[in-house]
């Protein structure tokens, strides 16, 4: 009896690893939430996810608009993250690019700037006043990207959060929009930032609190990937 029941544990668990899949996803170098080498606390949790249905993830980390190229065009790339949401990207909803997963982390998003100039802003219309940092490719906030659209707000699109750090800490731009954990997390581990530590600050007033998503391509297979994650969630 304990035999057989060892060889039906056995069979169960050659079954379970047969029907495991492999979920190839892309990414980006944006720690603290994902690494140089793809580890980071969003990686973790997308990871934890897929397992708890099954999965195995590999995750190749890329520059932002590659990332996001490939998991829209390439075959081999059933995703994208960590992603904030993007009604013009949702596919389930009229959008054009991809299938959006539940929730599996936040990113309190708003502006720094030097602490000894005289940015401040209480609504969106005082943010014309200012010249404003942000990073080619990126979504900020809906109302703020429209603006950036329009022409109402005079931008600054940089390569990356760090070349937007260094661009305050100049005195070249009033203020940049930056993850607060990103930025924090900069000023503690880079010392080219971290020597701006004390002339920069993260503005009271946040611009947004972003859910962050995985951003499965638009398919069969993207929508069932989808699916499973959720429920490993």
């Amino acid at each position: 009896m304990q035999k057989s029941t060892l060889f039906a544990a056995a069979l169960a668990v050659l079954a379970t690893t047969a029907a495991a899949e492999t979920v190839k996803l892309t990414t980006l170098e944006w720690p603290p939430y994902v690494n140089a080498d793809a580890s980071g606390t969003s990686t973790d949790a997308v990871i934890a996810a897929f397992a708890a249905a099954g999965d195995q993830v590999v995750a190749e980390v890329f520059p932002w608009n590659r990332a996001v190229n490939l998991a829209a065009k390439d075959p081999n790339y059933l995703g994208l993250y960590p992603e904030y949401y993007d009604a013009g990207a949702d596919a389930e909803k009229g959008g054009d690019r991809c299938i959006y997963s539940a929730p599996f982390g936040t990113s309190p998003v708003g502006f720094i700037h030097r602490k000894d100039n005289a940015f401040d802003w209480s609504d969106h219309a005082s943010l014309a006043n200012y010249r404003i940092g942000v990073v080619e490719g990126y979504i900020n906030e809906a109302r703020f990207d429209g603006m950036v659209a329009d022409g109402s707000l005079k931008v600054d699109a940089g390569p990356t959060d760090a070349s937007n750090v260094e661009k305050v800490a100049a005195g070249r731009m009033d203020a940049a929009v930056i993850d607060r954990n990103v930025f924090e997390h900069m000023l503690a581990t880079e010392p080219r930032l971290a020597k701006h530590a004390d002339a920069l600050v993260f503005h009271k007033s946040p611009l947004a609190n972003h859910n962050l998503l995985v951003c499965f391509e638009n398919s069969d297979q993207g929508r069932a990937a989808r699916d499973r994650f959720n429920s490993g969630l």
